[in-house]
């Protein structure tokens, strides 16, 4: 990463921070407000889920962006639906947004080879970071789809075996 200037990074942080009260404040907005400013996100979101569905063959079936209201009156923004989610793809499809921290990462080491050293620039590193890492936090469906006690016992049993033979087997 170039060296840049403090105050740079100080007014990245006051952007970043900016960004997250406004996320905070537009939970309870109109909807058109709550896309406007969540849309990129969900789309990184969902973009995950399907490419982890694909490489997955989980037979990826619909990718909805549009908003829908729900039974309970609240809202989904996004959504990827499969036809074969087994337990073994349950997992790496449900945990799929995890990956946006590690593009994050990349990001923060490579934006300074691509793009010109500017406070501008700076201050959309800090933007594109905060929607990346922002937006990797798996959904509370996401982990329900994680946690079927297929994948907990699949998962959990070869875990185990992994301890047990790092464990107890010669080096």
């Amino acid at each position: 990463m170039a060296e840049l200037p403090v105050w740079w990074h100080a007014c990245g942080i006051v952007l970043v921070s900016t960004l997250f009260l406004l996320a905070r404040q537009t939970r309870s907005a109109p909807i058109l407000v709550i896309c406007l400013t969540r849309l990129p996100g969900v789309i990184l979101h969902e973009l995950a889920h399907l490419l982890a569905g694909i490489l997955c063959r989980a037979r990826p079936e619909s990718l909805n962006l549009m908003p829908q209201r729900r039974a309970d009156g609240r809202w989904t923004l996004g959504s990827v639906a499969f036809r074969r989610v087994t337990a073994f793809n349950a997992v790496p499809i449900a945990l799929a947004p995890l990956a946006l921290v590690p593009l994050a990462y990349l990001l923060w080491r490579c934006w300074f080879d691509w793009l010109a050293v500017s406070l501008a620039n700076t201050l959309l590193l800090y933007g594109v970071l905060f929607i990346l890492v922002a937006n990797a936090m798996p959904s509370s469906q996401d982990l329900r789809v994680a946690a079927n006690w297929r994948s907990l016992l699949l998962y959990g049993a070869g875990g185990a075996l992994l301890w047990y033979l790092w464990r107890y087997l010669p080096r």
